[in-house]
């Protein structure tokens, strides 16, 4: 009977935690004071962002907000939707700026800016990842005009739901993320230069899953150098150093960073060179985060 009492008491334990979201809050306390008692200076300390527009529907987006990605040439965001297929310049306020159609293509999840006017792209469905060119006139993108710089042979891996893309340019290292099943992030090096190309799974840097059932976004930020990994299940959002250290972790819930509400399904995760922060949610959802004073 004891032992019944005991594990009855430590499942009620463990639903008021959950339910009252303190296990969120206890691990991003107790993370930070352990990356304090290690010396990490270097961090972004994502608990410590507020919101300032909370979700602020895009005009012309009915549906399907899947990523999202910042030009710091243009000062201006491009998120991308996968049906229908299209990318979106918007302000830092999420103001739509022009709508670019997306031809040929089937499952378009993530994007992300490179250099110049290239970006990249991953289509979820085939497993393929293009380079393509957006300028200031730039209406329409054909999948034939663009450069198909890899396909991921979907039957190498138990699943092919690649959710999120990021770039790390120093490196010319390219990570992907699989959402699920399992979840699991893919580095290549070496793709953009005539060298010996390199794919890993690195699964150095996916010992999240312990509270991040799913990725559904992926960015790498060029100042801390960490990456940012995004959970929908988990309504939750990790730092991670390039070593696996995790260094700093948000919740996307109501009474979190400032939210009023949940946000609903958070899909791409990008920031700025000042730190700001930047979250699109199906199905057209746009926030905005900065650094609390």
């Amino acid at each position: 009977m004891k032992i019944k009492k005991i594990v009855l008491m430590i499942l009620g334990l463990y639903i008021f935690l959950a339910i009252t979201d303190l296990n969120d809050i206890l691990y991003a306390k107790v993370n930070s004071i352990k990356n304090d008692f290690k010396g990490i200076q270097t961090r972004l300390n994502l608990d410590k962002y507020e919101v300032d527009i909370e979700a602020k529907k895009i005009k012309s987006i009915e549906d399907n907000l899947s990523g999202i990605t910042y030009n710091k040439n243009t000062k201006t965001l491009f998120a991308i939707t996968n049906s229908p297929r299209k990318i979106f310049e918007l302000t830092k306020n999420g103001e739509l700026l022009r709508t670019i159609n997306l031809k040929g293509f089937r499952d378009t999840e993530g994007i992300t800016y490179l250099y110049d006017n290239t970006y990249a792209i991953v289509d979820e469905r085939k497993g393929e990842v293009f380079l393509l060119s957006i300028d200031k006139k730039t209406k329409e993108i054909d999948k034939k005009e663009t450069q198909n710089i890899l396909t991921l042979k979907i039957n190498s891996y138990k699943n092919f739901g690649y959710e999120g893309i990021a770039f790390d340019k120093a490196e010319n290292t390219f990570f992907i993320v699989n959402e699920k099943f399992p979840v699991e992030l893919i580095k290549i090096s070496n793709l953009l230069k005539k060298e010996e190309i390199n794919i890993s799974l690195d699964n150095g840097l996916t010992t999240l899953n312990h509270f991040m059932s799913d990725f559904s976004g992926l960015h790498f930020d060029n100042n801390s150098r960490h990456l940012l990994f995004l959970s929908d299940e988990s309504s939750s959002i990790a730092e991670v150093s390039l070593d696996g250290v995790q260094v700093s972790f948000a919740d996307l819930e109501k009474g979190f960073l400032g939210l009023k509400k949940d946000v609903p399904q958070a899909e791409g995760i990008t920031m700025d060179e000042e730190g700001t922060l930047f979250i699109v949610s199906e199905p057209n959802l746009f926030y905005r985060f900065n650094k609390a004073l």
